[in-house]
């Protein structure tokens, strides 16, 4: 959503409004009101699971990985070495469109004890995050996971 539509749900005080005003942003978007619960059930469902995997300093929605998660999925593959980890969701390893590389900043202390990784961003990402998210929008997402 863009941030006029954004600043105008978080001004919403009652929790009542607040879901109507969603369920009314996702049926805008969608048009039908049975795919539209459908795609706010599986965008719950995906940002629990990015709570419960990938929470630390802050919740698990809010950090790259939880964000690649949610709008892709799980990863078909997952390849991990030192402080790099790798998520596939395609057979070619090598296209940039369909796989995401993050890092793990050397932030690891006493005072900092978290698994944290950060999405290497590259110029390809843009064009494949605005694309997925155009699939939730529209409830594509329900026919193409990708």
């Amino acid at each position: 959503m863009g941030d006029d539509e954004y600043e105008e749900l978080i001004s919403i005080q009652n929790p009542d409004s607040l879901k109507t005003a969603i369920d009314q942003f996702w049926l805008k978007n969608i048009g039908d009101k049975i795919e539209a619960k459908q795609v706010i059930d599986l965008y719950y469902k995906r940002a629990e699971e990015a709570n419960k995997q990938f929470s630390n300093f802050k919740e698990g929605w809010k950090t790259d990985t939880g964000m690649i998660y949610i709008l892709f999925g799980p990863p078909w593959y997952v390849y991990t070495r030192l402080d790099q980890t790798s998520w596939a969701y395609a057979y070619d390893r090598n296209d940039p469109e369909r796989n995401f590389q993050f890092f793990q900043p050397n932030l690891k202390s006493e005072f900092y004890p978290f698994q944290h990784y950060v999405l290497q961003r590259q110029q390809e990402y843009f064009n494949v995050e605005y694309r997925q998210r155009q699939l939730w929008l529209s409830g594509l997402i329900l026919q193409r996971r990708i």
